[in-house]
C-alpha cells in the first residue's frame, strides 16, 4: 500500500492542480488562527511550546482517526492525500521552467528573476547557484516527505510538513528553531545523499558522506550540496552555460528518486514494509 500511495501521489502532483487553500501549509495556518471564545487556549497558544503543540494537533488527530478505523482503503486514500498536500510546490516548478526558458532565450534579467523565485521557493535567505537550490527544494518538498511516510506513515508526513512550513513560534529563539529544523532534515539529507553515492561517483563522494554523518559540515544544506557536487559533475562547460548544471542536477535527482522507489518495491515484496 505504501508503494502504491507514493507512486499515485507523485503522479497526481504532476497532473492535478491543487488550489493553494488546500496545500497543507495553508490548512495548518488556518488551524493556527482558529479562536475559541471563553477558553484559555488563546493565552496558551501565546507560549512557544503551546503554539507548536497546537500546530501539530491536526497531524496527530488525522493519523489517530485513520489508525482507529482499521480500514486499509481509508489508510491508502488519506496517506495518498497527505503526501499530495505536503509536496505541493508549484512556485518552484514554474520558476524552474521560466529559468530554463529565459536562459535559453538569453534574457539575463528574467533568468535572474527566475533564480530569485527559486530561492524564495526553497526558503533560503542567502544567494546560491541554481543546482544547489534545486537540491534543497527536492530534499524538503519531495524526498523527506517520501522517507517519513515510509518510516512513520501518515503522521510522519504531516508532522514533518507542519514543522517544515510553520513560522518560528513566538518566544522561541531563532537558534533553537534552527536546531529543530536541522534535526528534522538530518536523516533525509543523509539518506538522500547516500543514494547519490549509488547513482553517481561513489569513490569521490563516499568520504564526504561519511564526514556528513559526523555533522561535518555542520549544516544540512552544505552537506547536501557538497556530496552532490562530488557525486556528479556540476561544473558548467563554459561561463555562458547556465542551464547544464540545472539539467544535470534534475537528472541526478530523478535517478536517485527512482532508486529509492525500487528499494521500497523490493522491501515491500520481501514483506519488510
Amino acid at each position: 500500500m505504501q508503494l502504491l500511495a507514493i507512486i499515485l501521489a507523485y503522479a497526481l502532483e504532476r497532473t492535478v492542480t491543487v488550489g493553494k487553500n488546500w496545500h497543507w501549509r495553508r490548512l495548518v495556518l488556518r488551524w493556527q488562527h482558529l479562536e475559541f471564545e471563553h477558553t484559555g487556549l488563546k493565552e496558551w497558544k501565546q507560549n512557544g511550546l503551546g503554539q507548536l503543540v497546537w500546530a501539530l494537533i491536526p497531524a496527530f488527530l488525522i493519523a489517530f482517526v485513520v489508525a482507529l478505523s482499521g480500514n486499509l482503503l481509508l489508510h491508502f486514500i488519506v496517506g495518498t492525500a497527505a503526501i499530495v498536500l505536503s509536496i505541493q510546490c508549484p512556485q518552484a516548478r514554474i520558476a524552474y521552467k521560466e529559468y530554463l526558458d529565459s536562459a535559453n532565450a538569453g534574457d539575463t534579467a528574467q533568468t535572474a528573476e527566475a533564480l530569485r523565485q527559486l530561492r524564495l521557493a526553497s526558503g533560503r535567505t542567502d544567494a546560491a547557484p541554481v543546482h544547489d537550490l534545486l537540491l534543497w527544494i527536492h530534499l524538503r518538498q519531495y524526498f523527506a516527505v517520501l522517507l517519513y511516510y515510509v518510516l512513520f506513515g501518515i503522521v510522519g508526513v504531516l508532522v514533518y510538513a507542519t514543522l517544515r512550513d510553520m513560522r518560528r513560534p513566538r518566544r522561541t529563539s531563532s537558534i533553537n528553531w534552527q536546531r529543530a529544523q536541522f534535526m528534522i532534515d538530518w536523516l533525509p539529507t543523509r539518506v538522500m545523499t547516500f543514494g547519490f553515492l549509488l547513482v553517481g561517483n561513489f569513490s569521490k563522494a563516499a568520504g564526504i558522506w561519511l564526514s556528513s554523518v559526523g555533522n561535518i559540515p555542520g549544516d544540512n544544506f552544505s552537506a547536501l550540496t557538497k556530496i552532490a557536487a562530488a557525486a556528479e559533475n556540476l561544473v558548467p562547460e563554459s561561463s555562458d552555460d547556465v542551464t547544464s548544471t540545472a539539467l544535470t542536477t534534475v537528472a541526478l535527482l530523478k535517478r536517485n528518486l527512482l532508486l529509492f522507489i525500487v528499494f521500497i518495491a523490493v522491501f515491500t515484496i520481501s514483506g519488510w514494509l
